[in-house]
């Protein structure tokens, strides 16, 4: 290695340097303009902030906590519902459903059109295998595969009562 190409490599590594720390710098501006936000849109800092608890970086260590204002009367807040998980379905349930979703929906229909009537929104690739297995046992056939953000359009060939039945 010559001494140019040590110095090269030395003014790389001090420019990355320079370059990391004003990411980190800019990291912490973002980061300080929206604990400012959450200071702001709570009432005078008086609501406890339900988040992850904040730990400091390892070398850094926290100020010393501010003594609450002698005269702090708790807020209330508007709680919003966490949005809860799908209920799970009995094994086939879905398939039951489909089936019986067939008789409301029209001739040439596609998978909104089954959500629509299911009045929930099935695991995509379930409704997938199973509105295929039923073109495969010949209640319903592709009328034009999906592109895109439009979706698969399929033609109802039997009615699944009969189709059941038998």
């Amino acid at each position: 290695m010559t001494h140019d190409e040590y110095e090269e490599r030395k003014r790389r590594i001090e420019a990355q340097h320079r370059a990391g720390i004003e990411l980190l710098e800019a990291a912490c501006r973002q980061q300080l303009r929206a604990l400012e936000l959450v200071w702001m849109t709570t009432a005078e800092g008086d609501v406890a902030f339900s988040g992850m608890p904040l730990e400091p970086l390892a070398g850094f260590s926290d100020p010393p906590p501010a003594s609450p204002p002698a005269t702090a009367s708790p807020a209330p807040t508007e709680v919003k519902p966490v949005p809860s998980r799908p209920q799970r379905r009995a094994a086939w349930q879905l398939l039951e459903d489909v089936e019986q979703a067939l008789a409301k929906v029209p001739k040439v229909f596609d998978r909104n059109d089954i959500c629509g009537v299911l009045g929930y929104e099935p695991d995509r690739a379930s409704l997938y295998r199973i509105l295929q297995q039923l073109a495969g046992e010949g209640i319903l056939a592709l009328e034009d595969r999906g592109v895109g953000k439009l979706p698969s359009r399929y033609r109802k060939l039997a009615t699944v009562d009969s189709a059941t039945e038998t």
